[in-house]
């Protein structure tokens, strides 16, 4: 039984709509064909009765005419022991394939798309040819050439790095004509490069909307600083230790890797912006251009591509990224603290990250923690939860207990600054059973600790 997919296509007959499925697998990467196949996978005995001889003379005839570039040693063809027609499609290497009848635009040009084809966009089509011819866009001279560099300037000042046309040319700002690059449009004061910056609420309205734009390196800086401060730290209390339990929505460096990533492995030249939205459960990280050259199998092997070989220097030069490659192996090895993963989806033209929230949906839900932690913040000191840990483990004891317990880790602890803490701001979870004189203190919610 056969049965299509994003790379297998199942057609009754040899038919010319066929041409345009193998442009669409010559622009994508690869397929089979099988022709003499009904949509539900059973053979069109039909099929078996046509003259074979005619209908690979036909196939040849196609991949000789019908396409540009021809692609005739990158399909093969043959009839299987079932009878049905097997047409084997590699992946082009001098993309764009086309219909020859209908040239290189949207109307000749199509890419798979599941397990179906679309036409290409205007775009696509320009992407693939400079992808074919080996263009690179960091380098080519930038369209704008009235540029301001005030922010870099002060970059390189604070580095000691000289501001001439000599370093310029090197980092490949400039060209050899004296002429601004597109990297050098990138890093100067008018650059068109954004980055959308978003968090929402419960209902998806916005809490916080921005735009960031300026020097690339403005921009780095500026949504790091912002990213940070919206990477918030929740503070717990354990009802069984008395211990305060921070715990950082996105942990180790694992958004600030991530959103240095979607920096250096942007495709600039689609000229689209670095999305940065903050849900109440997660953050996506949204990048202009999949994964160069590669996929996310590779990438989580430590596969290393350059999109912006020339960006990724100097953002290495000025200390802005250190043992680049290494993001999202530390992203990965930051969640290994939660059963809650990143995920990675990467398509033609865009590469996404979503990084859970460590803090949302907390499954520390007891009675203790839930009616502590609705005030908790700064509201216990620490010498108050030492006392809270004290009476947890010696149900019954006095101020003066405390006070000989405490004293070893507090120097200046007093009598009265334990009786002042027990009023301020213990006495919603302690109480005092018995007598002034001859009663002690215990934890009021006692059913999950130590009494006596």
């Amino acid at each position: 039984m056969y049965k299509e997919n994003d790379k297998i296509e199942l057609k009754r007959e040899l038919v010319d709509d066929i041409k345009k499925e193998i442009v669409a697998f010559l622009n994508s990467k690869g397929g089979t064909i099988y022709v003499g196949v009904n949509d539900d996978g059973t053979i069109n005995q039909s099929f078996l009765e046509q003259n074979s001889d005619e209908v690979l003379l036909k196939v040849s005839s196609w991949l000789q005419e019908a396409f540009f570039p021809i692609p005739s040693t990158l399909v093969s063809f043959f009839y299987n022991e079932n009878g049905i027609l097997e047409l084997h499609i590699q992946e082009g290497t001098k993309k764009p394939y086309y219909l020859r009848e209908k040239g290189p635009k949207p109307s000749g040009v199509y890419k798979r798309h599941g397990s179906s084809i679309r036409k290409c966009s205007d775009d696509e089509i320009l992407s693939m040819i400079m992808e074919s011819s080996n263009y690179d866009f960091e380098i080519d001279t930038s369209e704008e050439q009235d540029l301001s560099f005030k922010y870099l300037r002060m970059k390189f000042d604070e580095l000691n790095i000289s501001f001439n046309s000599k370093v310029l040319t090197g980092l490949g700002i400039m060209n050899s004509n004296g002429l601004y690059t597109n990297l050098g449009l990138m890093l100067s004061d008018n650059s068109p490069y954004e980055v959308k910056l978003a968090e929402y609420d419960d209902e998806m309205n916005f809490k916080l909307k921005k735009t960031i734009s300026g020097s690339l390196l403005k921009v780095i800086e500026a949504t790091q600083e912002q990213v940070e401060r919206l990477n918030n730290v929740s503070a717990i209390i354990d009802s069984k230790t008395w211990k305060r339990i921070e715990t950082i929505s996105y942990p180790g460096k694992s958004l600030r890797e991530i959103v240095l990533n979607a920096f250096c492995h942007a495709n600039y030249f689609i000229r689209s912006n670095i999305k940065i939205e903050f849900y109440k459960d997660k953050v996506k990280i949204t990048s202009p251009g999949g994964l160069y050259k590669s996929n996310i199998d590779d990438m989580l092997k430590g596969v290393q591509t350059y999109r912006n070989q020339r960006l990724v220097h100097l953002l290495d030069k000025m200390n802005y990224i250190e043992n680049f490659g290494t993001g999202i192996p530390r992203t990965l090895e930051a969640y290994k603290i939660s059963d809650k993963k990143p995920e990675f989806y990467n398509s033609e033209n865009f590469f996404i990250v979503t990084l859970p929230n460590l803090n949302y949906e907390s499954n520390i839900n007891d009675q203790i923690n839930d009616q502590i932690n609705d005030q908790i913040n700064d509201q216990i000191s620490d010498i108050g939860l030492d006392i809270l840990r004290t009476i947890s483990n010696n149900g019954g004891i006095k101020v003066s207990g405390l006070f000989e317990i405490l004293k070893e880790k507090y120097n200046e602890i007093t009598l009265d600054i334990i009786r002042n803490t027990i009023k301020r701001e213990l006495k919603t979870y302690i109480e005092l059973r018995g007598s002034r004189k001859t009663g002690g203190y215990y934890i009021k919610f006692g059913s999950n600790h130590n009494e006596q």
